[in-house]
């Protein structure tokens, strides 16, 4: 079996690739995500204004959960080479892995971006309400049954889909972009409950929420709200198409994994360079030592002749010449 890519990188690029492509996902998709947010929770009206309210919470977790998800996602590809085969096995089973460990940070952020985002005001406001109210990790659960399923979705298409494309720097692109619309696709109805759970009363249990969906519209309109076409009354061109989910999906995990692969491509050549060179220097340095064992082994030679012929010319001159045996000895 061929070593994958992710043992062969370091998993310190993982990390700054991943929060350097969460930061363009953020920047990307925000307002998306609030449009979609208000349609799931029913606050649908104003529903274009003020975008970006609690923006902030986002780009401030975009560092440590989408560091931690690309770091724990390499590990785990990392330690399943050559015990599981397979790019769409390998890629659901360390997606799923990722989604737990990064379910604990993001929970906290996405009360508070979504509380922001149904009131309209800043993150910092809707952190002290949400403080006074409940506890910032309410929801927990329901995010981590909503990002494994959904992480193991979108890792097993991105590797699938990677795996049957050139390798060119357009790979990422086109293979996050496919997964994202894979993974809306599959996973909203556990993102829609997820969000009504976290914006809900406190005590509410993650299956009454659940129900409570269902009976609010059956599956389609409950747990689908924000993807169909429901924005038909504002654009009506939309109404043959997937709406806020597939629109969000697409530019933003395409953007974030163009960023994320271009990253670790410049990285892992910046490191083969200076690899490289400390190559060079190491090799130079043995030519130097090698020249100098050279030079010094010469000259030892040179003084070993030159004693022996020194000492063999005393020794026949002083045989030939007895007189010359009393100066010496004199």
């Amino acid at each position: 079996m061929s070593e994958s890519k992710y043992s062969q990188q370091p998993l310190w690029t993982s990390v700054v690739s991943g929060s350097v492509g969460g930061a363009v996902a953020v920047v990307v998709g925000y307002p998306f995500e609030t449009v979609k947010v208000r349609m799931q929770t029913g606050r649908t009206q104003r529903l274009f204004s003020a975008l970006f309210k609690g923006v902030s919470s986002p780009l401030c977790a975009v560092t440590p959960s989408w560091a931690l998800m690309y770091f724990s996602y390499s590990f785990a590809q990392s330690a399943m080479d050559g015990r599981v085969e397979g790019a769409a096995r390998r890629g659901a089973l360390s997606g799923a892995i990722c989604g737990l460990a990064v379910a604990t940070v993001t929970t906290p952020f996405d009360a508070v971006k979504i509380a922001a985002q149904n009131e309209r005001i800043g993150a910092w406001e809707a952190a002290r309400r949400l403080l006074r109210q409940r506890s910032v990790f309410h929801g927990l659960s329901a995010t981590c049954v909503h990002l494994c399923l959904s992480q193991a979705i979108f890792f097993a298409t991105y590797e699938s889909v990677l795996d049957r494309l050139p390798d060119a720097s357009w790979g990422g692109a086109v293979a996050g972009g496919a997964a994202g619309v894979v993974e809306w696709t599959t996973c909203l109805p556990t993102d829609t409950v997820k969000t009504r759970y976290q914006a809900g009363p406190v005590g509410a249990r993650y299956l009454d929420v659940f129900a409570a969906t269902y009976r609010s519209g059956g599956f389609l309109r409950g747990f689908y709200r924000g993807y169909l076409p429901i924005l038909c009354v504002r654009f009506p061109f939309f109404c043959s198409l997937p709406a806020v989910s597939r629109l969000r999906a697409v530019p933003v995990n395409a953007s974030a994994y163009f960023i994320i692969e271009s990253t670790n491509a410049f990285l892992m050549g910046a490191k083969g360079r200076t690899d490289s060179a400390a190559t060079g220097a190491a090799v130079e340095e043995e030519d130097q030592q090698q020249q100098q064992r050279s030079t010094t082994t010469t000259t030892s030679t040179r003084s070993t002749t030159l004693a022996a012929a020194l000492s063999s010319f005393l020794t026949t001159r002083l045989s030939a010449s007895p007189a010359l045996v009393v100066v010496a000895l004199i």
